[in-house]
This record gives structure tokens, sequence and C-alpha cells, in this order.
């Protein structure tokens, strides 16, 4: 097995949950460490998942994005369009999330001309875009790597 960032956070948490924690003296000692050892579990799964949900959130922002700029006229529509053409400017987080940001606030302006000129499919759209992305990013199962 190859030494990566999430298989190393999920091991030290099992570590910690598993070694650990049952052999504390305190009620509240063992806990405080299966509380680590859940939180290296979110980070794990962060790690591994953090550029793919980014990836995919700004591809999905930008079809509706331009979905709506074929649909609504002015310049809204021209800025609509031109980011439904952008791309990601790396694949650094720091990079994806200020892109992610961009895109968004481009998404809520969309949201708003689009339920204004009565477009109710597409506002529909975005509504169950805007469900799906938080779902998507809320906490996943946890995945042990190492099988226990």
């Amino acid at each position: 097995m190859r030494l990566t960032i999430e298989a190393s956070l999920h091991r030290i948490g099992d570590l910690l949950r598993e070694d650990v924690a049952p052999d504390l003296k305190t009620p509240f000692l063992g806990q405080s460490v299966r509380m680590a050892s859940g939180l290296l579990t979110i980070c794990a799964n962060w790690v591994d998942d953090a550029a793919a949900i980014r990836v995919d959130e700004n591809a999905a922002i930008r079809a509706l994005l331009g979905e709506a700029g074929a649909e609504l006229a002015g310049g809204l529509a021209g800025r609509l369009r031109e980011a439904a053409d952008s791309r990601d400017p790396g694949l650094r987080i720091s990079q994806l999330d200020a892109e992610n940001h961009r895109l968004r606030l481009l998404l809520i302006e969309a949201h708003a001309a689009t339920e204004d000129a009565g477009l109710a499919a597409l506002n529909a759209a975005i509504w169950r875009f805007l469900e799906h992305i938080e779902l998507g990013r809320a906490q996943r199962e946890q995945v042990n790597p190492f099988g226990k």
C-alpha cells in the first residue's frame, strides 16, 4: 500500500480509537481521543475528495450559467456565457475555491434573474443543483483503507 495523507490520517485515527482510547483511565480522555479520531477521519475524507468535489461543482455551475446565459438578455447574459466557457485556473484547492466562489456569485445573479424572468424550469434546476452540492459536501460515510 502506498502511503498517502488520507491513508495516514485514517490509520492514526484508527490507532487512537482502537488502541489508545480504551486504555485511558478517565471517560473524558477516552471520549476526547475518540473525537480526535473522528476529526482525523473527516480530514482524511476531505483530503481525498477536495479537488474532485470542486472540479465537479465548477463544471456543473458553468453548465447552469451557460443555460441561463442562453435564456437571458443583456450584460448579465454575456457575463454568464463567458463564465460558462471558462476553465479552472489550476488544481490547487485555493485556486478551485476562488473559482468556485466567483462562479457561485454569478449563479446567485443568474438565479435571481431567472426567477424575475419567470424561467421556472431553469430556476428549479438551480435549486436542485444547490441542494445536490450541499449534500455532496456533507460528511461522507467513513472509509477505512486498512479494512478494520
